[in-house]
């Protein structure tokens, strides 16, 4: 049961808010009523703390709110959008993850375009400073957060790098965290020396996503540039690199 509730709150996203501006209940269900996002409160716990939510049809849990103690900023690895320094030891969180009956759907198209679409009205509506989003462990600027998730729902480019990771490596090669939550694969892309390569993989990412896992040997024209990608035989992993 461990290890579910652990997989759940992994697909999960917090908002980070400054010290003494993290929403209570009512502030919370206030903010719901103005989302064009379809979403109530169905159960509350006693100590106002936490909630079960129907996003869409689809049923979540959200803690973390006031009045109850804060709790702990997981530092995550890689930020997005942010001009300058980000103090997290200065902010408090509350989680939106998939509920128990999603158990075994957690990554699920409709569940986490249900979450990213809720979190992304409730960053407008709400003081958040940062989205951390746990599937990539990375955070975003919040206003930033909201506009490229909201385009993308809208039919516009997937947001990568951001609800993914893509770390250039030393020999100039670039590997993906969090893809795997869209499509159960990561992307390798070889590209030693590409001042491209992180723009390119951004191109993949947001193709890949559209299309599903890459189960042949596939060529994009993207640029200009032919890439190649293939699925890794024995790893949930799809090799990248450029046929020219």
């Amino acid at each position: 049961m461990e290890s579910t509730s652990a997989s759940r709150t992994a697909a999960g996203l917090s908002l980070l808010f400054a010290a003494g501006e993290r929403p209570e209940l009512h502030v919370l269900r206030a903010a719901l009523e103005g989302c064009q996002t379809q979403a109530v409160i169905v159960r509350e716990d006693d100590g106002g703390g936490a909630a079960d939510l129907i996003v869409s049809g689809l049923g979540f849990e959200v803690d973390g709110l006031a009045p109850k103690a804060a709790r702990a900023v997981t530092v995550p690895i890689d930020r997005y959008g942010f001009e300058g320094a980000v103090e997290l030891a200065a902010l408090e969180s509350i989680r939106i993850f998939p509920g128990h009956a999603l158990s075994g759907g957690v990554a699920l198209p409709p569940v986490s375009k249900a979450l990213l679409a809720l979190a992304a009205e409730l960053a407008m509506k709400l003081p958040a400073r940062a989205i951390h989003w746990h599937p990539a462990d990375s955070l975003i600027e919040a206003r930033e957060f909201s506009r490229s998730v909201l385009g993308w729902l809208a039919g516009g480019v997937f947001p990568a790098p951001g609800l993914i990771a893509l770390q250039p490596l030393a020999d100039g090669s670039v590997i993906s965290r969090g893809l795997a939550h869209f499509i159960a694969q990561e992307l390798s892309f070889r590209a030693a020396a590409d001042p491209a390569a992180l723009k390119l993989a951004a191109q993949v990412a947001d193709l890949l996503v559209r299309s599903g896992p890459l189960t042949t040997f596939t060529q994009w024209r993207i640029q200009g540039a032919l890439i190649n990608a293939e699925p890794a035989r024995e790893a949930k992993q799809i090799l990248i690199w450029r046929a020219e």
